[in-house]
């Protein structure tokens, strides 16, 4: 196991922290503050990654913002992942058809990394930027292991993280099932949370959100046809040519309460859009994917 480099993961926690918040600037207090870092080991990572491009500072609010040098990094990130480029005239009109935002993410070691997002962020809506990363661990994922291996879906599950029951596990590998089954996830919200002033200036990055959710009603697994849902998102996968999961494209933004005959007509022109992506990159799908 390679040895750990606290100065490298605190460099990392800023940019992250920075990088869920774009456009916005930081003082070195409140960065201090938000990831819990010395001010004084603070200074000096935030003086290097200023020198080295990938964080800007303005001199008369002493605040910091991501630098240029991030773009190239992004850039080139981004041109390793074809399927991305490719999706993306299918994400544009998803969001000019349906009106909802599109996100593509990939699965990277154990993490879900956002590559992409069409649409206009809502006023106090989720903050689902590129660059930002979510755990590869149930509920969250679905997508990208329902078509792999007993072996993959086992360390899947074993990201639980926490002793977990009997009957958690075996309701994460049934969504897994459901997933395989009929081709996509769909995911749900929580219940509305009581009005409150909101705590802080921020909008909910994506962790927040994601924290706030109910683990145990989160993944959809039997679509109830008298029912109404609040969707999290419907996801589905775009796959590459050897027959794995490339990136998936969720889609986000649903408003109020979807009725539970409009999930498989929105997942029938997400998994058509992904299908002409998989083909775009001449990926080819598993033969137990159902047909749309």
């Amino acid at each position: 196991m390679a040895r750990r480099a606290p100065a490298v993961e605190r460099a990392v926690a800023v940019l992250n922290h920075l990088a869920a918040h774009p456009g916005e600037r930081f003082s070195l207090s409140e960065i201090a503050r938000d990831l819990s870092l010395n001010k004084a080991t603070l200074h000096a990572i935030l003086g290097a990654l200023t020198d080295a491009g990938y964080l800007s500072r303005d001199p008369e609010q002493k605040s910091y913002v991501l630098g240029p040098a991030l773009v190239a990094l992004g850039n080139a990130a981004l041109g390793t992942f074809s399927a991305a480029d490719y999706a993306l005239p299918e994400m544009q009109a998803l969001t000019d058809e349906l009106g909802l935002d599109c996100v593509a993410s990939a699965a990277i070691h154990d993490e879900i990394v956002i590559l992409a997002r069409t649409g206009t962020p809502r006023p106090f809506g989720i903050n689902v930027q590129p660059g930002q990363r979510l755990p590869l661990a149930p509920p969250l994922g679905t997508v990208f292991v329902a078509w792999s291996a007993d072996d993959v879906i086992d360390r899947y599950l074993a990201g639980v993280g926490q002793p977990a029951s009997a009957a958690r596990l075996e309701r994460y590998r049934r969504a897994i099932i459901a997933v395989r089954a009929r081709g996509y996830s769909v995911g749900l919200e929580g219940p509305p949370a009581p009005a409150r002033p909101r705590e802080g200036r921020h909008p909910p990055t994506l962790e927040e959100s994601v924290r706030s959710v109910e683990i145990e009603e989160y993944a959809l697994i039997d679509l109830d046809r008298a029912s109404s849902y609040r969707l999290n998102h419907i996801g589905a996968p775009v796959f590459g040519p050897d027959g794995e999961v490339a990136v998936g494209l969720f889609l986000i933004g649903f408003a109020g309460v979807v009725p539970a005959e409009r999930v498989p007509e929105y997942a029938a022109r997400l998994r058509s859009a992904c299908e002409r992506a998989t083909k775009a990159v001449h990926g080819r799908q598993p033969e137990e994917l159902p047909a749309t």
